[in-house]
């Protein structure tokens, strides 16, 4: 958790951005095929940008965090993301087993189908939560940011990278980041997303949820570090069309993705957003019995009485399904 706010939030590097930007371009235009021109067609991935690489997230899985060195763009993956789904048998024979590592990994990058495999690999690791949140992050056009980790001062630097479904994080990660205009200014919100099983929902007696200390721990680090990320999140938006355009002069006007009108407001004018310091609870996975069960219902309402007009259950989330309503 984050004590006495000893945070810090990630920020983006103008002059990085644009040198590394300028690289995944030149990617974008290569009519020959890269994993690159993969990614930006995929349309199940999540691209976030960090201080000083991209995530492309699958399910909570960083299935590429896409790296910079001069001169060189560097994508870099779990190894268990490049496990084959293989149905055979092993010999063990004089203590060793008599397998080809080429017939259980990924060694080679053949286009679309290995990234499709890298993201079969990745689904049996991630948890309900993930899952259940990514049709959401996929899907709205409001989105700009995911798994926006609140380091603390004395940790390393993060990378972004997640193990998926892992509950033993280096530092406490808000889901999703929105961009949505108050009356005409553009103000990022973030979510915090927990599965209906999460035990961090319920309490007994007086009580409070485990997740009222994580959402008003949030609040504290969102209030100190307002200025820092209100800045980062103007490149983060002009990275963001920037992919897009990549995207369209690639593939054409058809694969471009929608992008929102606050967004693109952050990023054309370059005027720093507002940072909305009161995070949302989105509580997902329940079907209507579990909805209309009087002991959840009790829970609900301390939630809702804790986190006033910020907490939303939903039930089962898909790409349609929205953030802000």
């Amino acid at each position: 958790s984050i004590l006495n706010g000893n945070i810090r939030p990630r920020r983006v590097s103008s002059q990085w951005q644009s040198t590394f930007l300028d690289a995944l371009e030149e990617l974008a235009n290569d009519s020959a095929g890269n994993w690159w021109r993969d990614v930006l067609r995929h349309t199940d991935l999540v691209l976030a940008v960090r201080r000083n690489s991209i995530n492309a997230y699958y399910r909570g899985a960083s299935i590429f965090r896409i790296g910079w060195k001069p001169g060189q763009v560097i994508p870099f993956t779990h190894a268990k993301y490049l496990v084959r789904q293989a149905q055979t048998y092993v010999a063990l024979e004089r203590g060793e087993f008599q397998f080809d590592a080429r017939d259980v990994l990924q060694k080679t990058y053949l286009g679309m189908e290995t990234l499709n495999e890298m993201c079969r690999a990745a689904s049996r690791y991630a948890g309900a939560e993930k899952a259940g949140i990514h049709p959401m992050l996929a899907g709205n056009a409001d989105v700009i940011d995911a798994e926006i980790a609140l380091t603390r001062l004395s940790s390393p630097e993060d990378d972004g990278e997640e193990e998926a479904g892992s509950s033993d994080r280096r530092q406490d990660r808000i889901d999703a980041a929105i961009a949505v205009l108050e009356n005409d200014v553009p103000t990022i919100r973030f979510y915090e997303a927990k599965h209906f099983t999460n035990s961090a929902l319920r309490a007994s007696g007086d009580n409070l949820p485990d997740v009222v200390r994580q959402i008003t721990d949030y609040e504290k680090a969102l209030e100190a570090y307002r200025a820092e990320l209100s800045a980062g999140y103007v490149e983060t938006a002009r990275a963001l069309l920037r992919f897009n355009d990549m995207r369209i002069r690639a593939f054409g006007e058809s694969a471009g993705r929608s992008i929102a009108p606050a967004i693109r407001q952050i990023a054309e004018t370059g005027s720093a957003p507002v940072i909305d310091t009161l995070p949302h609870l989105i509580i997902y996975g329940f079907d209507k019995a579990q909805r209309d069960d009087p002991a959840w219902s009790k829970h609900l309402a301390k939630l809702q009485a804790a986190i006033p007009g910020r907490v939303r259950a939903i039930g089962n989330p898909t790409r349609t399904t929205v953030f802000n309503r």
